[in-house]
């Protein structure tokens, strides 16, 4: 087992933990941030790496607890060095923590379920609490010891798995212990706020951002009745959440319904890990003479009674889309601009849809139930192969069907090889290759590598998928 030691230490007003391995080697420091009694979520902590005199700050930890804020909904997230993880509780002595190659299922030790050697041991050193670290088995343990009132904690991990995964996890009871008596306070949120102004934003909106409608759109194909439940759906108003693989044709289904009922239409910039609030709902710009909020797409999709779309919300912080909540529940939202606080309302045909590839494979951060509960999800697959070459045909005028069938092959193809690397294979690419492939001087071989292969290898230095790709396409082409 690799071991490490994690100590807490007060400077000045300064708090921090530190995790240095016993083997000497880079210590890691996480910040503590001195807080009001009213704290906005998610409350963030700076984590730096230490080698030798040498300080460097390598990422970030957002914390979502508070005293108003649900048990369920609590997690930390982290994000360092490229490498997101997150840790979410199921219950009070369970919580999963999501890496990008690995779950873990951390579950608090019962003092009474050690073996007597090992419970004394433990306790002569102080313990007082402890987590196993579970993947499958147990792979590794997280102490915590009191002596003197100093608080130490101990990290054993077998070799294999990386210590800087479990960085929200030697913080937990730290972070716990600080923000739960905490309250929260929200600007989108705020139920109680004196002088609200009626419909001066709202009448901003509407007078200086024209309607957004979808002028143009191509025709959803549907596949197993999916279009069917997803109109019924829309037409009474309720929440959809599109669930499936990139380039199975959720946004093509939404901007097809916007299109064909001429709805007014209004998508947030693309989810990530750093989207936050402002993108959705507006944000402060500079004006003469003083600031004005612009309106994000949630603001004026429900002010122009049109469709919200927010695309890819798998990598958004879970605390973020908390703030969706009461939107989600009465249409509601609460929001702060130049005109003071004002709560807008949308009317029957505002539509909040949003889509994802939720699949464990491929998106580390486990949205919780309590969000997902209020939406009606729709789980969309990739077509089967006729179903793929009809897509492919129709997109693609004139394609002969020979063309369409041995791009839909290769399509098959690719995803047998793709999934191995947690990978997917949309229709997006072959698309291009079948339009391009009606007038372009380029032959098939260099469209496919284009369009197909190297969007799916383009990180690679050694280039063994792309190999493995391009022997398929030799394989299916000749000459």
């Amino acid at each position: 087992m690799n071991r490490y030691i994690v100590e807490f230490k007060k400077d000045k007003e300064q708090e921090s933990a530190l995790l240095t391995p016993v083997i000497p080697g880079k210590i890691i420091k996480v910040d503590f941030v001195p807080l009001q009694r009213e704290i906005y979520l998610p409350v963030y902590y700076n984590i730096s790496l230490i080698e030798g005199t040498t300080r460097k700050r390598i990422g970030k930890l957002g914390a979502w607890i508070a005293e108003n804020y649900p048990l369920e909904d609590y997690h930390l997230r982290t994000i360092s060095q490229n490498k997101t993880t997150l840790l979410s509780f199921k219950d009070k002595k369970r919580a999963i923590l999501k890496s990008p190659s690995n779950n873990y299922e951390i579950i608090t030790i019962n003092k009474n379920d050690l073996g007597k050697r090992r419970r004394e041991r433990l306790e002569k050193n102080g313990f007082f609490k402890g987590y196993d670290i579970k993947r499958n088995i147990v792979i590794g343990n997280y102490y915590l010891f009191r002596r003197k009132k100093k608080i130490r904690g101990l990290l054993e991990l077998e070799p294999e798995f990386a210590h800087t995964d479990f960085l929200s996890l030697v913080v937990l009871d730290k972070l716990l212990d600080v923000l739960k008596n905490k309250k929260t306070k929200s600007i989108e949120s705020l139920e109680g706020v004196e002088d609200i102004e009626e419909g001066k934003y709202s009448n901003f909106i509407l007078s200086h951002y024209p309607v957004n409608r979808v002028k143009e759109a191509i025709e959803y194909i549907d596949q197993q009745g999916e279009w069917e439940t997803f109109c019924e759906l829309a037409d009474k108003g309720k929440p959809i959440l599109l669930n499936g693989p990139t380039g199975c044709g959720k946004s093509t289904m939404i901007k097809w319904y916007a299109h064909i009922n001429n709805i007014p239409f209004y998508m947030a910039p693309t989810g990530n890990r750093e989207t936050s609030m402002d993108d959705i709902i507006g944000s402060w710009v500079p004006a003469d003479p003083k600031p004005i909020k612009a309106p994000g797409a949630l603001s004026l999709a429900m002010v122009h009674n049109g469709i919200f779309y927010f695309e890819e919300i798998g990598p958004v912080d879970p605390g973020v889309l908390y703030g969706l909540h009461g939107v989600l529940d009465d249409k509601k939202l609460t929001i702060q601009s130049q005109y003071g606080f004002e709560v807008i309302e949308g009317a029957d045909n505002f539509k909040m849809i949003s889509s994802g590839n939720l699949d464990s494979r491929y998106t580390p951060i486990e949205l919780s139930d309590a969000f997902l509960e209020r939406w009606a999800q729709i789980k969309l697959i990739y077509p089967d192969k006729e179903g793929t070459i009809d897509i492919l045909m129709s997109r693609a005028a004139g394609l002969d069907e020979k063309m369409a069938t041995l791009i839909t092959e290769l399509i098959f193809d690719f995803r047998n090889i793709l999934a191995s690397y947690k990978k997917d294979m949309g229709l997006r690419g072959a698309v291009e290759v079948c339009q391009a492939s009606l007038a372009s001087k380029q032959s098939l071989r260099k469209l496919i590598e284009v369009y197909m292969l190297n969007p799916k290898s383009t990180y690679e230095s050694d280039q063994t998928l792309y190999k493995k790709l391009m022997e398929r396409v030799n394989k299916r082409i000749k000459g």
